[in-house]
């Protein structure tokens, strides 16, 4: 599947899982207590934490499987991959499920039991991105989200229950059901080889040895971006982190372009393209990444309008907004990079002087400014700290002095538009953003121009024979 169309199959699926997620995002909050809501959070917290416990061994398929088209891939092989990986997580998942119950904590009680179906449709995932099957992953992506936001409106709106319980009940039911679905959808008939110890101990070592440090990365990397929820969980109230949680929540209005790059990337990267390509791709993730983080103003107008006991989360969101614009770089191109080009050991050295950062950061900033906004604030130098690393690392797609000053006056003009009159600051915010693009990256746009009008006249022609 080429580049663009894969984009737009991830933008297709991301933005369905956008407007889901936003009416979750915004009924959930409305609805319930704030109580509930802090409690669902911390559910969510929790299993975000899930992809470590197979310990690489999806990441490695997604290493092994990176580029590769899907008809290529063993069927047989697939599934003793996929059968240990489940055997592996039922040993795991067992032993947390009895200690979650003898402390009687419920909330990690259905965490440890939603270990297994959320590493299964990881799995599901991570092979379908690696091949370039991005309408199953859309599929997968967006199952989940319709079944959880219509489980939602009927226990708020039918059944009418503040009780956190059951919305995280619901997350756990579903993760299950989508993945009895995807094992259905996939299920090889004829396969029914027995698997001996000694190959899965064999298969367990290959993907493990081959993920783990991409693993420890990406665990570093969520880590990197929770950790100013666990600092606002440990040292504020229920209800300023049930507002932090809510700010993170709305994040996901603009990680419809960053999942979009991000997901694609790595397969187009594994295929060697040239370097002018990346370049090109490095600048237009660039530019999305600065057009998106505009939703802050229409998010700002429906906040203070019909969530307004959550205004006090704006100054939260508008800096987190500000991280996750640096933070595409990093996550779109150069985390791809890394894997692309197998430099797991520089990756996961990086990940860890972020993750020391990210600590020291929040634990000062936090300290000096009593204040959960001060945690937005260290996550946005933290993305700093991470986008200049990348550069020193990957030296050969470093980012350019147009790229630096695009990046570093748009930030300027972002915060400077937040403070004016909320129509005006959108309106000079946009504009600034279409203007600067043609004004720094002139030959970018042309050949793109080009590009576009040449795929035009091409189809116009293959219409007409």
């Amino acid at each position: 599947m080429k580049l663009g169309r894969g984009i737009i199959q991830i933008i297709i699926a991301n933005i369905i899982n956008l407007t889901i997620s936003v009416g979750n995002g915004f009924l959930l909050p409305k609805f319930l207590s704030v109580e509930s809501y802090a409690a669902l959070k911390t559910f969510l917290l929790y299993t975000s934490y899930i992809g470590v416990l197979h310990f690489g061994y999806v990441d490695g398929i997604y290493m092994k499987y990176g580029g590769r088209e899907i008809s290529a891939i063993n069927i047989e092989e697939f599934t003793n991959e996929k059968r240990i990986l489940a055997f592996f997580q039922l040993g795991i998942t067992l032993p947390l499920v009895l200690v979650a119950f003898f402390i009687g904590d419920a909330i990690l009680f259905a965490a440890a039991i939603s270990i297994l179906p959320i590493n299964m449709i990881v799995f599901y995932n991570f092979v379908y991105q690696a091949t370039g099957e991005f309408k199953e992953y859309r599929r997968i992506t967006n199952l989940s989200s319709v079944l959880i936001f219509v489980s939602n409106l009927f226990f708020l709106f039918i059944i009418k229950t503040d009780l956190s319980i059951w919305y995280i009940g619901i997350q756990v039911m579903i993760s299950f059901a989508v993945w009895f679905y995807y094992e259905g959808r996939n299920r090889i008939d004829g396969i029914h080889n027995k698997i001996s110890l000694k190959e899965m101990r064999f298969c367990l070592q290959e993907n493990i040895h081959l993920g783990i440090i991409i693993m420890l990365g990406n665990f570093m990397s969520i880590w990197i971006t929770s950790i100013d929820r666990w600092f606002v969980k440990i040292f504020f109230s229920v209800a300023e982190f049930a507002y932090y949680s809510f700010a993170v929540t709305m994040l996901r209005l603009i990680n419809v372009v960053v999942t979009a790059f991000s997901v694609t990337l790595y397969n187009f990267f594994c295929r060697k393209p040239p370097d002018e390509e990346i370049i090109l791709l490095r600048r237009c993730v660039l530019v999305a990444g600065a057009a998106i983080i505009a939703a802050i103003f229409p998010l700002d107008f429906f906040i203070c309008t019909y969530l307004e006991k959550y205004k006090f989360a704006l100054p939260v969101i508008k800096a987190l907004f500000m991280a996750q614009f640096v933070l595409i770089e990093v996550n779109a191109v150069y985390l791809n990079l890394y894997k692309a080009l197998n430099l797991q050991k520089k990756y996961l050295t990086q990940m860890i002087i972020v993750t020391i950062t990210a600590f020291l950061t929040n634990g000062l900033i936090g300290y000096v400014w009593n204040d959960i906004t001060a945690y937005a604030v260290a996550t946005l130098f933290t993305a700093f700290v991470w986008l200049i690393l990348c550069q020193r690392n990957l030296k050969k797609y470093r980012m350019a002095y147009t790229e630096w000053g695009y990046l570093l006056l748009t930030i300027t003009v972002y915060f400077l538009s937040n403070y004016m009159n909320l129509w005006i600051g959108m309106s000079v915010y946009a504009g600034w953003v279409i203007t600067a693009a043609f004004l720094f990256f002139k030959k970018d746009v042309k050949r793109l121009a080009e590009q576009w009008r040449r795929g035009i006249k091409k189809s116009a022609e293959m219409e007409k024979e």
